[in-house]
């Protein structure tokens, strides 16, 4: 799944864990898991439940889909490719366009992060670095997700916008604080929340590599943050 120039047009793989790879994964974990279970259950002198033997079966399992989302991850694309071209922006999926941004539209690009906050997919303290491209309500959204060190080392991570999590109970200040960013946060919000429902995740070396290619070729679409 490597990111591609074919004359001038660039395309980036994405979603390399996509929803069925994952869902995979998982059925696959409970699988050996359970045969794990059973098959030390019986070699295991005990009487009653063993927790040994879950505890072994659990171990089994880790390593086994271990292994399994390392081969899949280069085996099983998602079929979903991010292509930049002098047309302009698009995301198809299996040779079907999903969005587009044109490169005469008159595009708003937003740029926004936030840190991992528990423990999933993608370790605690991580962030989540986001760029959309909008224009009349429609949007085209990519994202990464880089370590403290990945980001700390980002030339242009400060273009990146804090999204800021909603409070309750808040004090005057905040309040007036609220209304000098709101119209930032807001845009914000509703393109993560475009993310969050039809975002195409790069790896952050392809990311860079989509950020400077919009910046080079389309230094007209302007960040709206």
């Amino acid at each position: 799944m490597n990111t591609e120039v074919v004359e001038n047009t660039l395309v980036i793989p994405v979603d390399r864990e996509h929803s069925a790879m994952r869902l995979a994964i998982v059925l696959t974990f409970i699988a050996v898991w359970v045969v794990g279970f059973v098959i030390f259950s019986a070699i295991i002198p005990n009487e009653g439940f063993s927790l040994l033997a879950v505890i072994l079966g659990f171990a089994i399992a880790y390593g086994v889909t271990a292994l399994l989302e390392r081969y899949l991850k280069t085996r099983w694309p998602s079929g979903r490719v991010v292509q930049v071209d002098k047309q302009g922006v698009k995301v198809i999926h299996k040779g079907k366009q999903q969005f587009e941004m044109l490169s005469e539209d008159p595009v708003n690009t937003h740029f926004w992060t936030f840190k991992i906050s528990k423990r999933a997919r993608v370790p605690k303290g991580w962030s989540m670095l986001a760029c959309a491209l909008e224009y009349e309500n429609d949007y085209l959204t990519v994202y990464t997700f880089m370590s403290p060190t990945q980001f700390s080392t980002l030339e242009t991570a400060d273009q990146f916008k804090k999204l800021i999590a909603k409070r309750k109970g808040k004090s005057q200040e905040d309040a007036r604080e609220d209304l000098r960013i709101a119209g930032e946060q807001r845009r914000l919000r509703d393109a993560e929340n475009h993310r969050w429902m039809f975002g195409a995740e790069m790896s952050p070396n392809d990311f860079i590599t989509y950020i400077t290619r919009l910046k080079t070729q389309f230094p007209e679409w302007t960040p709206a943050n």
